[in-house]
Formats: C-alpha cells, sequence, structure tokens
C-alpha cells in the first residue's frame, strides 16, 4: 500500500479590494461563523490560497482577505481546510454583545 500523497498547497497575492469584490456577500465574515487563518509566514494576506489534495487533478482555490479565509461558496472549510494548509488555524468570529435598552424618562408629558 502506498503512502498518501500530502497535499500541495500555493499561495497568491492579489490587491484587496479585488479579492473583497469577489467575496461579495462572504466579506466580512459572519458573527459566530469559524474561519481559517493562515500562517503569517506565507507572506501574502490578500489574494488565494489553492489547495490541491490529489496530484493530477484540480485543486480548490479559497480567497484570502487580512489573513483569513472566511465561509465562501460550498463551505467546506473550518478544521478540515485548516489541517490541509501547513500553520493555518481556525478562530470563530465573536458574536457581539447585545446592545443594552436606551435608558431615559420614559414619563409621559403633557405639554
Amino acid at each position: 500500500m502506498t503512502e498518501p500523497v500530502p497535499p500541495t498547497v500555493t499561495v497568491f497575492d492579489l490587491p484587496r479590494d479585488l479579492v473583497v469584490g469577489l467575496l461579495g456577500a462572504a466579506w466580512p465574515p459572519a458573527a459566530g461563523s469559524t474561519v481559517v487563518r493562515i500562517d503569517p509566514a506565507a507572506g501574502v494576506t490578500d489574494g488565494g490560497v489553492s489547495v490541491y489534495t490529489t496530484p493530477g487533478r484540480p485543486g480548490t482555490t479559497w480567497w484570502l482577505v487580512d489573513g483569513i479565509i472566511p465561509p465562501q461558496g460550498a463551505w467546506v472549510g473550518g478544521d478540515v481546510l485548516a489541517a490541509l494548509i501547513p500553520g493555518a488555524v481556525t478562530e470563530p468570529i465573536p458574536v457581539p454583545d447585545p446592545e443594552p435598552p436606551p435608558q431615559g424618562d420614559w414619563s409621559s408629558s403633557t405639554e
């Protein structure tokens, strides 16, 4: 039996505005979603990350903004994607605390 071949990962640089435009509604990532943060040593913060899991077969490219890969398309990301990219980790996008109700004088006045 042959050993599995590790995936090939390539990272490429593109202008941030272009990538944000390509992501459309997927940027910024929604509160409560999980993103994949790539290792800063990759030297690219905005562009794409292509992962080839089977030699000779097409890979999948994920858009990258500010060093993170947000959920996009048919998202098979999270821990599965992070495990394929050396040095990548997952992190949740925090859910903001709810706004407190407004404080004020609620008494009625007749003027």
